[in-house]
Parts: C-alpha cells; structure tokens; sequence
C-alpha cells in the first residue's frame, strides 16, 4: 500500500491544516475527553487528504498533548486541564499509550500489539527505541512476545487475539456508512476504484471486503452493474 506524499510547506501543508481542524473540532466540543477520534480512513474521506497527511496531522497533536493513541485500538482526546506542559518524547508517549489502554481495558488481555514497522510509523521513532519501549513492557509484566507471532498484552495464560485484517477494517468501515445511511436501499455503493481511492489499499483488499459485506447481508451485487446496499431487514442483527 503507497501512500501519497504530502504536499504543501509550512502552516499550508495537508497534515497541519487536519490538525489545525481537529484543534477546531475539539474547541467546539465535536469531541471532548476521553472520545475516540474516527479512524484514518474516516479521516482521510473527511478531509480529502492521504494517510500520510492524517498520520502527520496526529503525530503533532500527540505531541502538543491533545490526543493519544492505544495502538491498536484508536486515537483519543487527551484530558485538557489548561497547563502547558513540554511536549512527550515519542519513546514516552509509546509507553504511556499502551499503559493508558491496558489499565483502561481499550487493550485486553491477549491483544497482539501492532507490528515494530507500525509502531515506528505512528511515533515517528527508530526500530531500536521502540525494540527498548517493549522491553521495558515485558519487564513490567504487562505484555509478552511469542516470537514470529507477535507481542501480546499479558498474561500469557490469557487466549490470544490478533487485530483485525485490512480486508476486515474496510468492509467494517463501509458497514458503518451504511448504517448511519450514507448509502439508501439498493443505492449503488462506490466503485473498485473509488474504493482503492478512499481507503488506499489494493483491488483484491476492496473485492474482499465487498464479498465479506455480501456475506453478511450488507449489499448484493448485479453483474455487470455494480454492488448495491440491501434492504434493512437482509442486514446482519447487532
């Protein structure tokens, strides 16, 4: 998956202008303490921006102190009491994110924890400082490895859980549209392509999802024509 570069220098680039506008979003009570912020595909629809723009647009305001972020389960508004505190270094802010979401129990016991590649991406740190975040973790008792397999919240008595797949996120995102009725009773979803667009991620990951959404009753497709959503009453009981 390529994620396009951000363009644009200084307050003008995409990353700050998202940044600027969730500053914006959580002044106005959008959002207050402790909710979780949309995912970034959501945002990157919102804003019409890539991943890289929302990525760099939520490594500022984590460490401004305004949001944090649980690997693996969402970026949260930060508690705002007003003082100004020096920024967290980002090895920091890791630890503090994963204690923050195991203690809250957003991370369970038996959560794999994201891969080193996308802990690096999201705190912007090296391999080694996050290799030395972890391990500083696992002294703690607070997560495990199991090698190839990953790491782990703790204990290790616990059944494992892995997060889930892109395919899974996609078809769970595109459900949340039509839930909220972005999309009406047999209207036609988006294209393949619109879809790869909107989500950044490869054709097969798209007719994946669109298959796993006919599976549960979400839409059924016309050859030839497109995928449409279903009748309410074929969708999947929550």
């Amino acid at each position: 998956m390529i994620n396009p570069p951000e363009r644009g220098t200084g307050a003008e680039s995409p990353g700050r202008r998202v940044a600027a506008a969730v500053r914006d979003d959580i002044k106005a009570l959008r959002w207050k303490q402790g909710d979780r912020l949309p995912t970034e595909p959501e945002m990157q629809v919102e804003h019409g921006v890539g991943r890289a723009a929302v990525r760099s647009a939520l490594r500022q305001l984590r460490e401004e102190g305004v949001v944090a972020t649980v690997p693996g389960v969402g970026t949260f508004v930060a508690s705002q009491d007003g003082q100004s505190q020096p920024p967290m270094p980002s090895s920091q802010r890791l630890l503090a994110d994963i204690r923050e979401g195991i203690a809250s129990g957003r991370l369970k016991p038996g959560d794999q924890l994201p891969r080193e590649s996308e802990l690096m991406e999201t705190y912007g740190v090296s391999s080694a400082l996050i290799r030395s975040s972890l391990r500083t973790l696992r002294k703690e008792g607070l997560i495990y490895s199991r090698g190839r397999e990953g790491r782990f919240v703790g204990p290790e008595s616990a059944p494992r859980r892995r997060p889930p797949t892109l395919t899974e996120m996609v078809a769970a995102a595109v459900a949340e549209r039509i839930q909220a009725g972005e999309f009406s009773a047999d209207e036609m979803l988006p294209s393949e392509a619109e879809m790869e667009r909107q989500y950044e991620v490869s054709k097969l990951t798209v007719r994946a999802a669109v298959a796993s959404l006919r599976e549960q009753g979400w839409a059924y497709t016309v050859p030839q024509k497109g995928t449409f959503v279903n009748k309410p009453g074929n969708w999947p009981k929550m």
